[in-house]
């Protein structure tokens, strides 16, 4: 009976409910939008999140096994690491010893190193993939690596954050707590840090600049990492905008040697067009495939741009050389998106010596062209053979085949090559003859952009300081 009471009593609660909900149905229709609108916003923008943490978007399409050095970093350290001057120094090493030949290296590892989960790193516990190279572990400390041929620059080549084997595991002040993916690719990361006073980090991945320009207007993230094109955003005053030149990457461009006008023997028309390019605004001039702070940076090497005079003169050698009508032929520079008003800039400057110019955009890199203009990664040892040397067929873009320039690759990698001074020696030669022949103008080292709100400022101070590349 008391049973039969309770349900009797419930359903009358529930008409009363019913019926109220009837009278005021507008008033609980109005609670219902809000509450989803609330529930879809922060699904979208993540807005409520605590006062430690920090959302942040990178440009690429990235999958697990090549994420971008601006994660890596947080998550791990590498063996080895460079100093201002490019030089290769101990990192989670005590140092290293070679044998003669330079095909032999072993690696020390300093005491007591911990991945982040806590545990001590055995050497056996870190995984390699270098083509070429035989690795092994003589004891829990040790690493040894066998290689195939003599390379002295062989250090720089572990300068990558290291990782446990199959896993995502390092030994950095971060570890991935959560990944979201799209098919293959990533869309998202968590990353919480093993210090609570360092802020939690939710990673977004756009697919390109302007993709990403759109979710950071959006509210998405509240910082935007990496982004070339500054004016994909426009002027306000709740933005800010932080910028390092970055000396791992160079704005270039490059002649097609194969090409019957700008390549061959025409090298005096490549100088004319070197001479002539202009210094890009607010950029830092790169004169030369090194940048000046490394160890093999030749200041007395040749200097081309903004040489109005000396363009001239090279032209005039070229005319000598090359007739009338193929030197006025059209002479055409492709580039991507991103650099298109650079690539004007050059053309204006060519065109002032009389030539026929035109731009062509690309949203790839052709396999075929005159003249490109692309921005290429470049190593941090001065050790350029895969993008110079005549062998290297894939990476040597404008496929140039000089015989120096090759010798002297070559000699700075041998087994000669220990000392320093020696190597010195080498590629400063080599940059003689790569700068008289020509077959590219190096323009510039662009900027590292980061665009954030400025409310975040504080937070996003904290990541960088935290191995994100620091502006």
């Amino acid at each position: 009976m008391k049973n039969f009471f309770n349900i009797r009593s419930l359903r009358l609660y529930l008409l009363i409910l019913v019926e109220y909900i009837k009278r005021h149905n507008k008033y609980f229709l109005a609670v219902f939008v809000a509450v989803f609108i609330v529930l879809i916003a922060q699904f979208k923008f993540n807005f409520l999140f605590d006062n430690n943490s920090i959302r942040i978007g990178l440009i690429g399409t990235y999958q697990e096994h090549d994420l971008p050095f601006e994660v890596t970093k947080l998550i791990s350290t590498s063996l080895v690491t460079t100093d201002a001057n490019n030089r290769i120094k101990p990192n989670l090493v005590t140092g290293w010893e070679s044998n003669a030949d330079a095909t032999v290296y072993k690696f020390k590892l300093k005491d007591n190193l911990k991945w982040s989960d806590g545990s001590l790193i055995n050497s056996s516990d870190i995984g390699f993939s270098i083509p070429d190279v035989v690795v092994s572990y003589p004891d829990n400390k040790t690493i040894q690596f066998n290689l195939k041929d003599s390379y002295p620059p062989f250090p720089s080549l572990l300068a990558s954050p290291i990782f446990k084997k199959g896993t995502l595991l390092g030994i950095g002040p971060y570890k991935i707590s959560k990944i979201e993916k799209s098919r293959i690719f990533i869309t998202k990361i968590t990353l919480t840090p093993s210090d609570p006073v360092a802020p939690k980090i939710y990673v977004r991945f756009y697919p390109n600049e302007s993709v990403g320009a759109t979710g950071f207007s959006l509210g998405e993230v509240e910082a935007l990492f990496g982004i070339n094109n500054l004016k994909a955003l426009p002027d306000n005053p709740i933005l800010g905008l932080k910028q390092k030149t970055d000396f791992s990457k160079i704005v270039t461009v490059f002649f097609s040697m194969a090409d019957s006008l700008v390549g061959g023997k025409n090298r005096s028309l490549r100088q004319a067009l070197s001479y002539i390019s202009p210094q890009i605004k607010n950029e830092e001039v790169a004169d030369n495939p090194y940048p000046p702070t490394s160890w093999a940076y030749d200041k007395n090497a040749k200097k081309y741009l903004n040489n109005e005079t000396e363009a001239k003169s090279a032209l005039e050698r070229a005319k000598s050389q090359i007739p009338v009508d193929k030197i006025h032929s059209e002479i055409v520079l492709t580039t991507t998106p991103n650099l298109e008003s650079v690539a004007n800039e050059i053309i204006n400057s060519w065109r002032s010596l009389g030539l026929n110019v035109r731009v062509r955009v690309e949203s790839g890199v052709p396999q075929n062209f005159q003249a490109l203009l692309i921005l290429q990664s470049i190593p941090s040892d001065p050790d350029q053979y895969t993008l110079w040397h005549a062998t290297q067929t894939k990476t040597n873009i404008s496929k140039v085949d000089v015989k120096r320039i090759d010798k002297d690759l070559e000699d700075a990698r041998g087994k000669e090559a220990g000392a320093e001074d020696f190597r010195q020696m080498k590629y400063f030669d080599f940059q003689k003859a790569l700068l008289e022949e020509a077959p590219a103008i190096f323009l510039y080292f662009p900027k590292y952009n980061i665009f954030y709100l400025k409310k975040s400022e504080q937070l996003l101070q904290k990541v960088l300081d935290l191995q994100l590349p620091k502006p």
